[in-house]
C-alpha cells in the first residue's frame, strides 16, 4: 500500500505559539519540530502582546488559544491585528460555542479551529498561510 506524506520545511519561518498549558504546546512543538520552524512560546496575554508590539521580533504566523492569563487570547488578537495587520492568527481552542467563534473572528483571527487538532489539519492550515509548495514523497507501508 502506497501513502503520501509532505514534507515542511519552515526553516525561516517563525511561529509564535500563545498557550499557557505545558501539554498543549508539547503537542504543538512535537508536532512542528519536523518542520524546523522557530517557535516562540509565550503563556499569557501581556507576554504575548509585549512580543508582537516588538518590531524586532520576528512573527510569521500566530497560533493563539483564548483561555490564557491576564488578557484573554480573543483581546490579543484583537491588539495584535492593529500592530501586525499582515500576521495571520489561527485560534486553537476548546470552546466550541457559536459565540466565542463570531467574537474570534470579529477579533480579526484568521482561522479558527477547536482542539483537538489533528495534525494533518494543523499542519495543511499552516502550509497554506505559508504559501508552501507541497513536497510529495510515496512511501510503502508495511
Amino acid at each position: 500500500m502506497t501513502d503520501s506524506v509532505v514534507h515542511h520545511d519552515w526553516r525561516d519561518k517563525t511561529i509564535l505559539i500563545v498557550e499557557d498549558d505545558d501539554s498543549n504546546y508539547l503537542y504543538f512543538k512535537s508536532l512542528l519540530k519536523q518542520t524546523n520552524a522557530c517557535l516562540v512560546r509565550k503563556t499569557n496575554g501581556n507576554e504575548a502582546l509585549d512580543f508582537i508590539k516588538n518590531k524586532n521580533n520576528k512573527i510569521d504566523l500566530i497560533i493563539m488559544d483564548i483561555l490564557i492569563p491576564f488578557i484573554n487570547g480573543i483581546d490579543v488578537t484583537r491588539e495584535s491585528k492593529k500592530i501586525r495587520k499582515e500576521t495571520p492568527v489561527i485560534i486553537v481552542t476548546a470552546y466550541t460555542s457559536k459565540e466565542v467563534k463570531q467574537k474570534s473572528y470579529l477579533s480579526g483571527c484568521d482561522e479558527y479551529v477547536i482542539k483537538p487538532v489533528l495534525p494533518a489539519q494543523l499542519l495543511e492550515l499552516l502550509s497554506e498561510y505559508f504559501h508552501e509548495r507541497k513536497d510529495i514523497h510515496s512511501y510503502q507501508l508495511s
